[in-house]
């Protein structure tokens, strides 16, 4: 082993022990159960708590889930794009780490995929191209900002202490039933083991469960209180990501300059980078406002930029491959009390693609039992070059076309 290898190995191994250290510290914190009632009681806030503002905002951002851009703070998401026929996956890498903080940043990963073209593929005998790609997004999340009155304070301090003596002895009596059965136990159950200390540590095991438990539960009740009692006038946050698609596979097709020229096989390698900022406003009057302002780049070519003239599965025309650039604006409105809202994006590229898109839905939330974002459906009608700039119908089927977006949230809340 060379001078410089010992380091490095130690420095590895550092790293993997790392994370057991963090856990064996939270495991520490969770010796008692009135340890636990002392945490909660410390928790402070102006409306609610940190993490309760967290879980506040899950539901209120998920209440718009159209397109892998949009934020969801649960642990994984699958967004469905039929017009596009595109299925992409998404997988926030961050853990809640149970203390009252804020949101702050985190990183998702992903996978992206046209699914539909394997149909159409199948009936035209050519091979399935499913672009299948990486998603890597980073998301940095600002201080969520609530107007509220005095009175408003008061109410939810007086609800949040109702909340915090309910949890108190829900705690001590699962804490009392726990310790009850420890008593039950016999040495026989345990060979080769003290009786105690077999014990203490299925006793510990409760505790840190039990923690991790009643920390989210009291933030999770704070946010259901403020919720259904509307004690709020404006809570406002925003947050701005940057994400990459990183196509896997590429897509082949076959181009030629003319339909008397030997076609040739090209490779599209559609990579994306996005630069998206949403500020959301959340009204007990008003509902729920989103507004957008993005910048994205992506490697197109005259295939996919509407270029090329298709005659069956042949492409003819100046084949170039080019970067579009291009600056998107979007406004989401949801009514209060309302499932159902109102978007309008409006897309402009620049370049050899320099077409301006439009997009006008109506989005459609079902909830689930618990009252929370479970399903995010969009009913859209699409506009292409609306300014022209490709020549009439050049490369499109029209100018319109009705699509149908699909986003579902799911597992567990990240924060």
């Amino acid at each position: 082993m060379g001078p410089g290898q010992g380091g490095i190995t130690f420095f590895m191994r550092l790293l993997f022990l790392l994370p057991a250290f963090f856990l064996w510290g939270r495991h520490l914190q969770a010796q008692t159960p009135d340890s636990l009632i002392h945490e909660l009681k410390t928790i402070r806030g102006g409306v609610i708590s940190n993490r309760a503002m967290n879980v506040f905002l899950s539901e209120a951002v998920g209440y718009y889930l159209s397109s892998i851009d949009d934020l969801t703070l649960y642990k994984n998401s699958v967004v469905a794009d039929a017009a596009e026929g595109s299925l992409a996956i998404y997988h926030n890498l961050r853990q809640a780490q149970g203390t009252d903080e804020p949101i702050g940043s985190f990183i998702s990963i992903g996978a992206k995929a046209n699914v539909a073209d394997a149909f159409s593929a199948a009936s035209d005998g050519r091979p399935y191209n499913n672009r299948f790609g990486f998603l890597l997004k980073k998301t940095w999340v600002g201080n969520a900002r609530a107007g509220y009155s005095a009175g408003q304070q008061r109410t939810m301090e007086a609800l949040r202490a109702g909340i915090l003596h309910a949890l108190e002895q829900e705690i001590r009596r699962k804490a009392a039933d726990y310790e009850t059965s420890l008593n039950a136990w016999d040495a026989n159950e345990v060979p080769g083991q003290d009786l105690g200390a077999a014990k203490q540590i299925a006793r510990q095991k409760f505790n840190a469960d039990l923690q991790a438990e009643y920390e989210f539960e009291f933030a999770r009740r704070q946010s259901e209180a403020l919720a259904r009692t509307f004690n709020y006038h404006v809570i406002a946050v925003n947050w701005t990501h940057l994400s990459l698609y990183i196509p896997l596979i590429t897509e082949n097709f076959s181009t030629s300059p003319d339909l008397a020229t030997e076609p040739v096989t090209r490779h599209a390698y559609p990579l994306h980078l996005n630069c998206n900022h949403t500020r959301l406003w959340e009204g007990s009057q008003f509902g729920r406002v989103f507004a957008s302002l993005a910048g994205d780049l992506t490697l197109n070519n005259s295939r996919d930029g509407y270029g090329l003239d298709k005659t069956d599965n042949l492409y003819t025309g100046d084949y170039r491959n080019f970067i579009t650039p291009a600056l998107q604006a979007q406004a989401v409105y949801f009514p209060r009390n309302s499932h159902i809202g109102i978007s309008l994006r409006l897309e402009q590229n620049f370049g050899s693609y320099s077409a301006l898109n439009g997009r006008l839905g109506i989005p459609l939330v079902l909830i689930n039992k618990k009252a929370e974002p479970a399903a995010n459906f969009e009913f859209q009608v699409r506009f292409f070059d609306l300014s022209d700039r490709l020549g009439p119908r050049k490369g499109l089927p029209g100018k319109t076309s009705i699509g149908l977006t699909m986003g579902i949230p799911f597992s567990k809340i990240s924060f």
